[in-house]
């Protein structure tokens, strides 16, 4: 196996350049992986199944918003992580069900059960709860942001951040805000909104 490890590299450094960047590039694809069901899924109900609930406004709507959030998270926050650590499988594994479930289970609701008249988007309560997640998704993004930033580069240890009225718990008021938007929007608290 030495003669094959020589081959292969010229030196340790070499070889621990190379696993490091394989490290990376597993740690990029857990943390685009794991959301990716939360996009495809919606996407692929949307498309390829018919339902006349996907042409009415406020279910397209709601829809795009889920799908705003995911495409942040799969496609775009990936590229812009630095370092860290690995992911446990565990996680990654709760995780991956988790969005599966997440991804079926809202926009099915939304695209084949939920009805809301064509009105429905110019009342007080969708123009709140459009506000909401808004609201939500922006912090979720700045909050995301100030993370990212509090490493300096090649640090790969666990910051809390502190000032700037910034608690650790942060990004979870945004997913509130982010998550309340359904049920003020829709009127009501079936579980398919507020999860």
């Amino acid at each position: 196996m030495d003669a094959i490890l020589s081959w292969l590299f010229s030196s340790e450094e070499q070889e621990l350049y190379i696993l490091d960047c394989m490290a990376y590039f597993m740690d990029f694809m857990a943390a685009c992986t794991f959301e990716l069901p939360s996009l495809l899924l919606p996407l692929c109900l949307v498309l390829w199944t018919s339902s006349s609930k996907t042409s009415l406004l406020p279910n397209q709507l709601l829809i795009a918003m889920f799908l705003c959030h995911y495409v942040q998270r799969t496609l775009i926050y990936p590229f812009l992580i630095r370092g860290g650590k690995a992911t446990p499988f565990a996680s990654f594994a709760l995780a991956l069900v988790f969005c599966i479930y997440n991804g079926y289970m809202q926009v099915r609701y939304l695209s084949h059960y939920a009805e809301y008249p064509a009105d429905w988007v110019t009342q007080p309560r969708f123009i709140i709860g459009s506000a909401l997640w808004l609201v939500g998704w922006l912090m979720n993004i700045h909050s995301d942001h100030i993370l990212r930033n509090l490493r300096k580069p090649g640090e790969t240890g666990y910051k809390i951040p502190r000032g700037k009225g910034f608690l650790s718990a942060r990004t979870h008021r945004s997913d509130v805000f982010s998550y309340l938007h359904g049920p003020v929007e829709c009127g009501s608290c079936s579980p398919p909104q507020i999860a």
